[in-house]
């Protein structure tokens, strides 16, 4: 019984997992975008407050995000050496912001987040929409 209310105390839980279950490779990248961007904001707002745990917490997280994107790369295709590169650029920005506690670093990461999400969430569209006219065409 104790366990039963501890899964429905928390029901944006198990949406959030049913999503990650259930989403394609780019609906993965567009999800850990959406992260990365949400602990950029978070970092920026506990450096401002002066908050430092709490903004390394979540810069920490930023990091992470960005080295699992970097671990799914396939370096065979030539876009690859290219997003690495952006990558790079964003660990070494949120690391200078953490170390320093400064927000300066971390406006330039955040513009390219939000392009590069727009980009993965425009390719995922074009995936769904190229499976359905493959099973329209079965």
């Amino acid at each position: 019984m104790q366990q039963m209310v501890m899964i429905n105390s928390r029901p944006q839980d198990a949406y959030r997992r049913q999503d990650v279950l259930t989403a394609n490779a780019t609906d993965l990248i567009v999800m850990l975008y959406d992260a990365l961007k949400k602990n950029i904001i978070l970092g920026k707002r506990n450096i401002q407050k002066n908050d430092v745990k709490a903004a390394h917490k979540h810069l920490m997280k930023a990091q992470e995000i960005l080295t699992e994107l970097i671990n799914c790369l396939d370096m065979d295709y030539p876009i690859s050496e290219e997003l690495l590169n952006l990558y790079q650029f964003a660990l070494d920005n949120i690391a200078e912001a953490n170390i320093r506690k400064s927000v300066e670093p971390l406006a330039p990461v955040a513009d390219m987040v939000d392009s590069l999400r727009e980009a993965w969430k425009e390719i995922s569209k074009t995936n769904q929409g190229a499976m359905y006219m493959q099973e329209v065409q079965a």
